[in-house]
């Protein structure tokens, strides 16, 4: 194993001003999410093209978070021995499977293990996207790169949502899946040949496993990463989880069938994948612009008037009475999900030292994962119209809560990490 150094490389070439490999490692991340927000658009409202019953699609869609509260840290030990580029290419292979298992198969018991797998592939592709993110940025430009990854990102997510409800309504979700995992290969190799030969910008030290344990102790040690994993946590139970996750039970309870869309009858199928579609499509434009202002104007300011954003769409999503009700409360909430996924995230990033990076960023991916987790549980195990509007309501309030949270604990004071970090080498 190669000693802890720093390896210096010649400047990545930009595209429009974005360094190269975060561009690559972006859309391959991207293709990956093709199959898995396929299925949070359709399963909840077709659960029976898979033999399931509701709360049998709540499990599913919760198993891939519940298994990243473990897989987080085995990536970080994975990427801190091994590097990047193998897990990271397991990690795309393994993608590949899961999604033409999640066309082809309606056992449970193997779905299950396929969602499990594809939290493990997920745990180790996130990683490598942060890696790639913080290795490229600066102080001046983290926000900007972490919000055009994001991005990039999230074009798998409106492919998946959009064109995977789409195209399940005319050919059926088997063919759309197998079209899924083949542009997931495809994008994969695109990666690879883009980026073979790279020179890492940090190798991992001889106890990469040791310096990961470090890490999560000097991560318990800072009140404000704790504070911003909180914040991860509820931004996934609210938005990645509930939301996302029941949206297409609540539209079909609320409006039927089909609902009336300016004047044109959808199908609730294809009607969740264009309003999921249209929340990962805002984040295209959104989260580069809203990454720049968060280096600007501050990361306290972005992810408060997220949080605060997010509590009125919910307010608004839990009364609405007509469809023009709901676009707004779904919009508006989706805005609020986007301006907290990057400032989140940056802050993470900010509050990363360059030897603990894994430690810090799998820890906050973990606490994301435990909302996000939970979230499809609670909106789908005791899923009704009435308990759906309850709990939507109840999110805004933990909403507004955490913006006071993440303002206070911000407020004052220096970040604890480098004092833990510095505590434990002393003792090492």
């Amino acid at each position: 194993m190669e000693a802890s150094a720093t390896v210096a490389r010649p400047p990545s070439r930009l595209i429009a001003g974005i360094p190269l490999p975060v561009i690559a490692v972006a859309l391959a991340v991207a293709a990956t999410l093709l199959g898995d927000s396929m299925l949070y658009a359709v399963m909840p409202s077709q659960p029976e093209a898979w033999a399931l019953s509701v709360p049998a699609v709540g499990v599913l869609l919760s198993a891939n978070r519940f298994v990243r509260l473990l897989t987080n840290s085995l990536a970080a030990v994975a990427f801190d021995r091994l590097g990047s580029r193998a897990p990271f290419t397991f990690a795309l292979v393994l993608s590949v499977v899961v999604t033409l298992a999640y066309g082809w198969v309606t056992a449970f018991a193997v779905l299950l293990v396929a969602r499990l797998a594809w939290g493990t592939s997920w745990s180790l592709l996130r990683l490598g996207g942060f890696w790639t993110v913080l290795d490229e940025a600066t102080d001046d430009n983290r926000g900007l790169l972490m919000g055009a990854y994001s991005a990039i990102v999230r074009m798998g997510s409106v492919g998946g949502a959009l064109i995977g409800a789409l195209l399940t309504d005319a050919i059926g979700h088997r063919t759309t899946l197998t079209i899924f995992a083949i542009s997931m290969a495809g994008a994969g190799a695109l990666w690879w040949v883009t980026t073979r030969g790279q020179t890492p910008v940090r190798h991992a030290s001889p106890v990469g496993g040791e310096r990961t344990r470090q890490g999560l102790v000097a991560v318990l040690s800072d009140r404000r990463l704790l504070v911003t994993g909180s914040g991860g946590l509820i931004t996934g139970l609210v938005f990645s989880g509930l939301v996302t996750a029941s949206l297409g039970f609540f539209l079909k309870e609320r409006f039927g069938e089909e609902i009336i869309f300016f004047g044109i009858a959808v199908a609730v199928t294809s009607a969740t994948g264009l309003l999921l579609g249209a929340q990962w499509s805002l984040g295209l434009p959104l989260a580069p612009l809203l990454g720049h202002l968060s280096d600007c104007f501050g990361r306290v300011r972005v992810t408060s008037a997220g949080f605060a954003l997010g509590a009125v769409g919910l307010l608004v999503l839990a009364t609405a009475s007509s469809v023009p009700m709901l676009l707004v409360g779904v919009v508006t909430a989706f805005v609020a999900a986007t301006a907290l996924t990057v400032g989140l995230s940056a802050t993470a990033g900010d509050l990363a030292p360059p030897e603990r990076r894994s430690a810090v960023m799998s820890s906050y991916a973990t606490f994301l994962d435990l909302g996000s987790a939970i979230g499809p549980l609670i909106g789908l195990s005791f899923a009704s119209l009435a308990t759906l509007r309850g709990l939507y309501g109840a999110a805004a309030v933990v909403l507004l809560l955490a913006a006071v949270l993440f303002r206070t604990a911000f407020s004052g004071g220096q970040s604890a990490i480098s004092e833990a970090a510095a505590d434990l080498e002393a003792g090492s």
